[in-house]
């Protein structure tokens, strides 16, 4: 090479735009540009210091020194290679490498000359781009229920995703390479569709989009909706794209939709659905039929329409605060319903939430639970009368057994004094007491065991005197009870236990309306319903009604509350002082005696309930059992049968006294005994009902089966409607209800043994 060509060169070589190096036939950097050492950030002098191996990346090396063997080789004179090298800040970079071999006059080779051009934007251009189609293929091959294919020219698959093969049954093998129209293709739509693809192929007409029916592997029907693309590629290769949207699971969707529609629609519970800020979207037909509010009332509002009053503002911040922050609220609300009833419903309130975790939506589930909470309250109401009926039971058994005792023996010692003296005066009012206790006690049961009606006449008046009494202890020492007895003789058919029950219920509610001290006034007279309480009384029936009021000067009643007065479970009072039942019960007890009832109240003043009954002669009063003044005698043999040991010697002496032959046991099982081992014809059984271990029914009729003409006269604190005497041969067996006197109790013996 001359001068000048050597300088030209030198120009070209340190001037030249890319990387340039030679080196010798070991590597050896002989010469290097300043763009090379610009790239590699080596001065020219680390560099001569250098070879081409301290810079490249160790996984390229082998391919570089490979392919530099073959140069030195003579297998080939240049080659080109993609490579990393190393700068001198240690960082990668690529760049592609051009080598051509330098030779002597005899072909040895003496060393190397590389061009090398920086390729990392290239390579990252590179990447992106299979990145970018990696990720497109992924997102095609993640797709659910839309099958893509794609077809070259020929109409053969390219391409075939896994949503193709869920939808037509075909795996990616067994499709790739085949043609359309014999894999999905119905018969009867191939030419169409082979004519279709050509025309868009050669001459670019579009295929519009349809829904089709495509068939599966195995012949199956396949509902699609099609769409179809053209792709033409760098090299100008025209590929044809299907897209399919599989139907059946839409369809299947949207039934299930339908259905949830309809369910929702048609539940009987409330549903509202309100955005974030709590407007109403929608509400279903529950809620309307509950609250009385159509859907144009509410939608677009806020379900503080249905606000009662009832919870403060406290329990609505509590809730929002819930709801809002991604829980469930639940609970019980009173609210208000569009006619200004008041219902008590159970909620349940949840956020709906979208992709990214914010609140789209509230839905609320509402039940009406007004009517069984009613129910559950009418339950426990029951319950607690039942335990009270027994408990009255109980004490009613062992009270008039103290009873029986005390008028026994008062009866007996009377028959022994001279009438009119101090003694005998004071026995007669012993008697006279435990005669108006025992009245008491059948009045206990009467209410708390609510048994059947029995009306008669009865002197209003006088069955209202008997009971002041007891009234008087119900409302306390600083409320009045005002009562004349010497007026209101009027007559009424009316069971005594229902006029008890009325009264103890109105006294009752007066005295809780009265405020510290006050008077509650009874009278009795001749009345005539209001013409309201006529209208409303479908079986009135005109003639004369004997009126009786109960008054009080307490606190009074609003309209509002005069108007649900007799409603079930409506109370004005706390949850723990009444259950809302008492004035219902009056109304129905009223009524069930044929009657009418009114009410006269105002904020204030008072309240008076004015009862009618229907007028009836004191010609038509049935007299009570009399009380003869001699005992009736008799001389049969009587076994009496009384786990009370005073009861059981009160008897014995009665009847011994009256000329009977008596025999005694202390309970069934001694009863037993005593018969099997008399040899004698035991003509009457006198036996309590209720004993332990062994009931008075039971023992009747094994003793029936040792004496078969062995007749029974039960005794018993309870009324026959509340035994079960039901067990032959005890059916027609007759009842001594306690306490009784001497002369009741032979009386009974006398009609027992005497009858047929």
């Amino acid at each position: 090479m001359s001068h000048g060509q050597d300088q030209s060169y030198r120009a070209f070589f340190d001037n030249h735009a890319v990387g340039m190096v030679e080196v010798n036939a070991d590597g050896k950097y002989l010469r290097v540009n300043r763009h090379w050492c610009e790239m590699s950030g080596y001065s020219e002098d680390e560099m001569l210091k250098s070879d081409f191996t301290a810079m490249t990346y160790s996984e390229d090396l082998p391919m570089e020194i490979a392919l530099d063997r073959e140069l030195i080789n003579g297998k080939r004179n240049c080659y080109r290679m993609e490579k990393r090298y190393i700068r001198k800040s240690g960082e990668l970079f690529w760049a592609e490498l051009s080598v051509s071999g330098l030779y002597d006059e005899e072909g040895a080779l003496t060393g190397m000359i590389g061009l090398i051009v920086d390729i990392g934007e290239r390579k990252k251009a590179e990447k992106s781009l299979t990145e970018s189609e990696a990720k497109f293929r992924s997102l095609l091959d993640r797709l659910e229920q839309i099958p893509v294919q794609g077809y070259d020219a020929e109409r053969r698959v390219v391409y075939w995703n896994n949503a193709s093969t869920a939808a037509y049954g075909y795996l990616p093998e067994e499709a790739l390479g085949r043609r359309l129209e014999d894999l999905i293709i119905p018969q009867a739509m191939r030419e169409d569709v082979i004519r279709a693809v050509e025309d868009s192929m050669g001459r670019g007409i579009q295929i519009p989009s349809a829904e089709l029916m495509l068939c599966g592997k195995g012949g199956y029907d396949v509902p699609v909706y099609s769409s179809h693309l053209l792709h033409t590629s760098a090299s100008g290769v025209r590929e044809m794209y299907c897209v399919d949207i599989d139907l059946r699971k839409l369809r299947e969707t949207e039934e299930q939709r339908r259905l949830l529609s309809q369910a929702v629609e048609q539940t009987g519970e409330m549903i509202i659905i309100t955005d974030p800020e709590g407007t109403i979207e929608y509400v279903n037909d529950a809620f309307t039929h509950v609250t009385g509010f159509s859907r144009a009332e509410v939608l677009g509002r806020k379900p503080s329409i249905l606000k009662s009053g009832e919870q403060n503002e406290g329990f609505y911040y509590d809730l929002w605060k819930t709801i809002s922050e991604g829980n469930v609220w639940t609970g019980r609300m009173i609210n208000r319903a569009k006619n200004d009833g008041l219902f008590i419903e159970e909620s349940s309130i949840s956020p709906v939430f979208n992709g990214s975790g914010e609140i789209i939506h509230y839905v609320a589930t509402k039940r009406d639970i007004t009517e069984q909470l009613r129910t559950e309250e009418e339950y426990r109401q029951a319950q607690k009368m039942e335990a009270v009926g027994q408990l009255a039971g109980g004490i009613a058994h062992d009270f008039n057994n103290m009873l029986s005792i005390i008028l026994g023996q008062s009866e007996l010692a009377l028959k022994k004094l001279q009438p009119g003296t101090p003694l005998h005066k004071r026995l007669v009012e012993i008697k006279n007491a435990a005669t108006r206790s025992a009245g008491l006690t059948q009045q206990l049961l009467g209410f708390a065991r609510k048994q059947p009606g029995h009306p008669r006449v009865v002197n209003l008046g006088q069955e209202v005197t008997s009971m002041v009494q007891m009234l008087r202890q119900l409302i306390g020492e600083n409320i009045e009870l005002d009562w004349n007895p010497a007026g209101g003789n009027y007559g009424a058919f009316i069971d005594p236990g229902h006029l008890s029950q009325i009264l103890t219920n109105l006294i009752v509610n007066a005295r809780d309306a009265i405020s510290g001290f006050g008077t509650v006034r009874i009278v009795v007279d001749s009345g005539v319903p209001e013409e309201n309480s006529i209208r409303e009384h479908a079986s009135f029936c005109p003639g004369t009604y004997v009126q009786l009021s109960v008054s009080d000067d307490g606190h009074g009643m609003s309209r509002e509350t005069l108007a649900r007065v007799f409603d079930p479970f409506f109370s004005t009072k706390d949850v723990d002082k009444g259950t809302g039942l008492g004035l219902s019960m009056v109304l129905g007890l009223v009524q069930q005696n044929d009657g009418f009832i009114s009410v006269d109240s105002s904020p204030g003043e008072g309240t008076t309930f004015h009862l009618y009954f229907p007028e009836v002669s004191l010609d038509d009063l049935q007299p009570g059992p009399v009380d003869f003044d001699v005992s009736l005698m008799g001389m049969e043999t009587i076994l009496i049968v009384e786990d009370e040991a005073s009861v059981l010697t009160l008897l014995e002496t009665m009847l011994a006294e009256n000329g009977y032959r008596v025999l005694t046991a202390r309970g069934p099982f001694e009863a037993q005994e005593l018969v099997e081992s008399c040899e004698d014809v035991i003509d009457l059984l006198l036996t309590d009902i209720v004993m332990p271990r062994m009931s008075g029914v039971e023992l009747c009729a094994a003793l029936t089966r040792v004496q078969p003409r062995i007749r029974t006269l039960f005794m018993s604190g309870y009324p026959k409607e509340n035994l079960q005497l039901q067990v032959e041969p005890c059916q027609s067996a007759r009842l001594l209800n306690k306490p009784f006197t001497s002369c009741q109790l032979t009386r009974a013996i006398r009609e027992t043994l005497d009858s047929e």
